[in-house]
């Protein structure tokens, strides 16, 4: 399979006004980035590069944000901000694929990472120069545990990544770790669509995979 265009995938950690429990606000903010992550996959869906740096953001990590990324207010002290890695992650982008609108960003859940990275370009007056156009690797995911016959409300990284026999290089809730892990996922989506589509199966079985071909009728592999 050869897209049209290449992709990066791309996971973000993030601050968060979610602190203690019986106080948390029913709206949870995640106000700056603190660490990028990041997978360029070619238009033939091959990992060609990563990318991964920490960012200092202008409010506190707190525990709570520690104790799901590991990630410290230590680690991100003398960092430099967003306004200075956004100049780094568009220069590595454009170094593999030439000009940035021509690539297709992807993202676990664009609802977070999407939203983030444009307020993120807003709050430092930085022009957004990706293209409009982002994948949703979660919904696609989704889509394969669903003709599989699996479970899809549950729909972490982890999850769908031990589905499909995928081991992290690395810990969950890091960036780079959960970008690796979703172009990993993302290929593998392409790959068994490509290959055909998933044959039904007595319910709660998991389903069999099966390709067409204009020479054949359907049949099970």
């Amino acid at each position: 399979m050869r897209l049209n265009n290449e992709l990066v995938v791309l996971d973000l950690e993030a601050t968060s006004n979610q602190e203690i429990a019986d106080e948390r606000p029913a709206v949870q903010t995640n106000n700056f980035i603190i660490e990028i992550g990041a997978a360029f996959l070619d238009r033939d869906l091959k990992l060609v590069d990563t990318f991964e740096r920490l960012v200092r953001p202008e409010e506190p990590i707190t525990p709570f944000i520690t104790e799901i990324t590991s990630i410290t207010p230590q680690m991100c002290e003398g960092q430099p901000l967003w306004k200075e890695v956004a100049s780094e992650f568009e220069d590595w982008v454009a170094r593999h694929c030439g000009s940035i609108k021509r690539v297709r960003l992807c993202a676990w859940g664009n609802y977070f990472d999407m939203r983030l990275l444009r307020d993120v370009y807003a709050r430092y007056d930085r022009p957004f120069s990706f293209s409009g156009t982002c994948f949703d690797v979660k919904t696609l995911a989704m889509l394969w545990m669903a003709l599989g016959g699996r479970r899809t409300d549950k729909l972490g990284v982890d999850t769908v990544a031990s589905a499909m026999g995928i081991e992290p290089e690395g810990r969950y809730h890091r960036a780079l770790t959960d970008a690796a892990s979703e172009a990993k996922i993302l290929q593998r989506v392409f790959a068994d669509l490509e290959g055909g589509f998933f044959l039904p199966d007595a319910p709660g079985k998991r389903r069999s995979h099966f390709r067409i071909t204009a020479e054949s009728s359907p049949k099970a592999s």
